[in-house]
């Protein structure tokens, strides 16, 4: 029986039983005895927790992971250590993964897979704000719930492990369908890391393939760094060409032509939602022809060639000419062309591939490459670029804890600490000396290593923190730094117009002073530019809402509610059933919008719009001799097919683009019938079952 069943962690957690296991946690079901529910407890397995290096970056890692918060992204409630046992609590979620949810649907609608990868793009928006590369996105991490929330969740953990590449092997072979090529190749990585895995997760919804497929790890590998995917709608005749566009852009093998942020990628996934004929034909760079080309239908030959190549290729895995002769970059052909970026250096595949005596040079690749992939998947960042020179930082008088944990420092050098420690009169971990020095003039090649001489403190010790310098930092880094010094931390928010939101302006006092034990640093976060109060919001859709949540859409949008009617209607009781200014409407803050609110279905017809004594279609006299020029009420009932595939259907109905019905429902009638109501006429009513729409024209009576 596992050690830690029936066992209580942090005072608070009843470890109840095993519910997971993975490369270097595992995971349990345990009570929260003080909240009184259940939680995820995420333990360090017993060979990683006898690392300190593993559990000091664990520590600082999750820590980070816990600032977090986000709809898409499983919540971390607590990060603890006890006895040597180092442990993540996090929200126990009850779903499937969306591996499995493709594994039973074979594949998806263009629809259903925008509604997904929507969810997981939103999510990484948030991580990277937050200065957090997942680096391990794949359907297998992405949970998925009954209502059809996706949640992704495992930040991070492979980047804890540096110092363990042999007991990840599984780990790495694991996600090599949807790493990256610089991870694989083991060169510096950035958020768009992220973004060539979702565009690989797209590409297996849409098709119910992955991209690469191979026998070995390193055959799978040389695809992603050599070779161009078949477009997807070359499997699945229907998905928009737009989607293509999607999905090659950010598995572009290129990181700097791939989308530059995730925010980027949502932006045209909304495009194409909206107008599934949208095309977004990214400028490619010159080829050796010096003729720019566009991206277009002609990319599907190129990866046809490219797959036809593959197959070609030896037995042992040799690497196959690259066949990606277009590059894509960020610019678009309405706003004109970029001047061609510079080829990147040929990497390590494609030499090997250029040397004599292939026979070995394959064996001694089949290493390397293992020995890169794992590299790529382990590391927070880095880069094998060794003949870029870098300024040589000045650590002098910084803590090494803080140091060994800032990725400005960590990703350009290998800080190492001398032998022993020297007493001194500064606090214990103080950095007195380093070699080469950082006068701000040195520059030293990337992954120069700098050793420091460490204080181990002393009789006449002075217990005081020297602040650095926090500009441009994260809050949640300046947090990590201060609490080994038991220093407080006074969080002020102000607009900036140079620093970009959620970052650091300055401090008080500033970087350089001292600070003694519990001493207060206030740290200034910018918000961002300040916004002009004069700007247009958009009306939200308060259709189908009670009044008070009506009222309260309105007022987080700057708008006011104004008269509340209560009228005869088919919807129900209590619901809004009309608003004076359509949804998504721009208007300005302030504006007023009126809403009608059903009180039923009368049970005579005397007060119906046929019976008014004034005769006026147009409207009913209100009693002093005018006329109220609110619409008629009628209601229409749309039959909705449901699929036989599922237990459940997620049905929207949208009544001229606005949401009027949203909610799961059973499959097992196979169709079901759905009153919606609105003002009496012809609407436009599209119904989407899982992400499939249908629109027709209703008349609503």
């Amino acid at each position: 029986m596992d050690k830690y069943i029936g066992s209580m962690l942090g005072g608070r957690y009843q470890i109840e039983e095993i519910v997971g296991v993975g490369g270097m946690a595992v995971v349990y079901r345990a009570r929260d005895t003080i909240l009184g529910r259940d939680v995820a407890l995420k333990v360090l397995k017993k060979e990683f927790a006898e690392d300190p290096d593993i559990r000091k970056r664990f520590s600082i890692e999750s820590r980070a992971v816990a600032k977090l918060s986000h709809h898409n992204i499983v919540s971390v409630f607590d990060v603890g250590s006890e006895d040597g046992t180092d442990y993540i609590v996090m929200e126990l979620i009850e779903g499937i993964t969306l591996k499995q949810y493709l594994q039973r649907k074979g594949h998806l609608s263009w629809e259903e897979t925008i509604f997904f990868a929507e969810q997981v793009a939103r999510a990484l928006m948030h991580a990277h704000s937050r200065g957090i590369i997942h680096q391990d996105v794949k359907p297998q991490n992405v949970i998925i719930l009954r209502d059809g929330t996706a949640k992704l969740t495992d930040f991070g953990i492979a980047s804890f492990a540096a110092a363990q590449e042999t007991r990840v092997v599984q780990e790495a072979i694991g996600s090599v369908h949807y790493i990256s090529p610089e991870q694989a190749k083991g060169s510096k990585i950035d958020y768009r890391t992220d973004l060539y895995s979702l565009g690989v997760m797209m590409y297996e919804m849409l098709t119910g393939k992955l991209p690469f497929e191979g026998e070995t790890a390193l055959q799978i590998v040389m695809q992603h760094i050599n070779e161009v995917p078949i477009i997807p709608s070359a499997f699945v005749p229907g998905i928009p060409k737009g989607m293509d566009d999607i999905v090659m852009h950010a598995m572009s093998a290129h990181i700097s032509r791939r989308y530059e942020s995730a925010e980027k990628m949502y932006e045209d996934m909304e495009v194409l939602r909206s107008d599934p004929n949208a095309r977004f034909h990214y400028v490619a760079s010159e080829d050796n022809s010096g003729e720019t080309q566009i991206i277009g239908a002609d990319i599907q030959r190129a990866a046809r060639r490219s797959a036809a190549e593959h197959e070609a290729a030896s037995v042992e895995g040799a690497a196959a000419p690259r066949t990606r002769t277009r590059t894509q970059t960020q610019t678009r052909t309405r706003t004109g062309f970029r001047k061609k970026e510079q080829d990147e250096p040929n990497g390590f595949f494609e030499k090997l591939a250029e040397r004599p005596g292939m026979a070995v040079g394959m064996a001694v690749g089949v290493i390397a490459v293992i020995s890169l992939l794992l590299v790529g998947i382990l590391m927070l960042t880095g880069s094998s670029d060794k003949s870029e020179k870098i300024i040589v930082p000045d650590l002098i008088g910084r803590n090494i804890d803080e140091v060994l944990a800032d990725p400005d420092i960590t990703d350009n050098f290998t800080v190492k600490e001398a032998t022993e420690r020297q007493e001194s009169d500064r606090p214990v971990g103080e950095i007195l000396e380093q070699d080469p020095d950082g006068d701000g003039k040195k520059k030293a090649t990337k992954g120069t290593i700098i050793t420091v001489t460490v204080s181990s403190g002393g009789e006449n010790v002075k217990d005081t923190y020297k602040v650095i310098d926090f500009t441009g930092k994260t809050l949640d880094y300046v947090q990590a730094a201060l609490a080994s010094h038991d220093i407080k931390c006074e969080v002020v928010e102000e607009y900036s117009d140079d620093v970009e939101e959620g970052k650091v302006i300055r401090t008080d006092p500033e970087a350089g002073a001292e600070l003694e034990k519990g001493a207060t640093l206030t740290v200034y976060i910018s918000k961002g530019k300040q916004k002009d109060d004069n700007e247009n919001v958009a009306v939200p859709g308060l259709l189908g809402m009670t009044k008070d949540d009506a009222e309260k859409a309105l007022t987080e949008k700057g708008l006011s509610i104004g008269s509340v009617n209560e009228v005869e209607s088919t919807a129900e009781a209590g619901s809004v059933v009309w608003q004076s200014q359509d949804a998504g409407a721009e208007v300005a803050k302030g504006t007023v919008v009126n809403i009608q609110i059903s009180k039923g279905k009368s049970t005579s017809n005397n007060n119906s719009p046929d019976n008014n004594s004034g005769g006026n279609s147009g409207g009913q006299d209100n009693g002093d001799g005018d006329y109220d020029d609110t619409p008629s009420l009628g209601s229409a009932t749309i039959p909705v097919s449901l699929p036989d595939n599922t237990d459940t259907a997620h049905v929207i109905i949208y009544v001229d683009g606005v949401i009027q019905y949203d909610d799961t429902c059973s499959t097992s009638g196979g169709s079901t019938s759905i009153s919606v109501s609105g003002s009496v006429g012809d609407h436009d009513v599209t119904v989407s079952v899982d992400g499939s729409t249908t629109s027709q024209t209703y008349t609503f009576s």
